[in-house]
């Protein structure tokens, strides 16, 4: 059991020291504080994965660092690009694109972040590992039991939170896409109406109804575009291109619209 609550505080650090590199990676350029993460709170669960899995599986090559470098780079590749295939699956949104850059592979993964992984890597194995492990077996059993149980507990609720917001935004990405839909259509059908130079008393009824129609699901689209507004506008700050392949417009659309109100505040 001690092993297992070892093994999850070393996971949540790392979790927390990639969030911190993420976060001054895409801050300095955008001189700006940029919230990097699917989460809410300050940790990138991929970089808790990642760390544990270079540690456990290259242990045993400690003594070959170029070894431990090459496998390090393979690792954390598979990793991230596993990852992203997963959660475009899940939620049909595909979170980071690397399709611009030389050496990517379906943009889920690029040569450069993967070179910098593995020498991320070899920092974690051979200074910063031992030093948290040492910092860990220092702290009192109770402690590491009771501030795992809290920590866990967090992770958990703050996991579960994300999750459905993400699983709203999709649902409200097709809704939206529905909803466009029906305004192009009932658009065409009064544009049709109005180009006909006499319109009879049924088909000016009829322009009515189409008019209180489109302002209908106008308000509709707003209100649905409101939504989640908070975990919209974080998820488009940490994943600026974020991308759909089934709702592209919408969510371009999406995007212009919570820019435009952070650039009027």
């Amino acid at each position: 059991m001690d092993y297992i609550i070892k093994e999850f505080l070393l996971f949540l650090i790392y979790s927390i020291i990639g969030w911190m590199c993420e976060v001054i990676y895409c801050s300095v350029p955008a001189r700006k504080f940029v919230n990097r993460g699917f989460l809410i709170g300050p940790y990138c669960p991929i970089y808790g994965f990642g760390a544990l899995a270079v540690i456990n599986i290259l242990t045993p090559f400690s003594e070959k660092p170029i070894i431990v470098y090459f496998l390090a780079v393979i690792i954390t590749s598979l990793l991230e690009y596993v990852t992203g295939y997963l959660l475009e699956r899940i939620y049909h949104l595909k979170w980071w694109d690397y399709s611009n850059y030389k050496f990517n592979i379906h943009g889920r993964v690029v040569l450069h972040n993967s070179l910098i992984f593995g020498a991320m890597s070899l920092i974690v194995l051979y200074f910063l590992n031992p030093m948290l492990i040492n910092m860990i077996n220092n702290l009192v059993l109770s402690t590491r039991y009771t501030a795992s149980l809290i920590l866990l507990f967090v992770f958990l609720t703050d996991n579960i939170i994300s999750t459905l917001n993400a699983l709203k935004l999709n649902t409200n990405l097709s809704k939206l896409h529905s909803i466009s839909d029906e305004i192009r259509q009932k658009v065409s059908e009064k544009l049709l109406i109005i180009s006909k130079s006499i319109q009879s008393e049924e088909e000016r009824s009829h322009l009515r109804v189409l008019t209180n129609k489109i302002d209908e699901l106008n308000l509709k689209f707003s209100d649905i575009s409101m939504q989640n507004k908070e975990f919209v506008k974080r998820v488009f700050a940490a994943f600026p291109n974020i991308s759909s392949k089934l709702h592209k417009e919408i969510l371009v659309n999406l995007k212009a619209m919570n820019t435009n109100k952070k650039n009027k505040k």
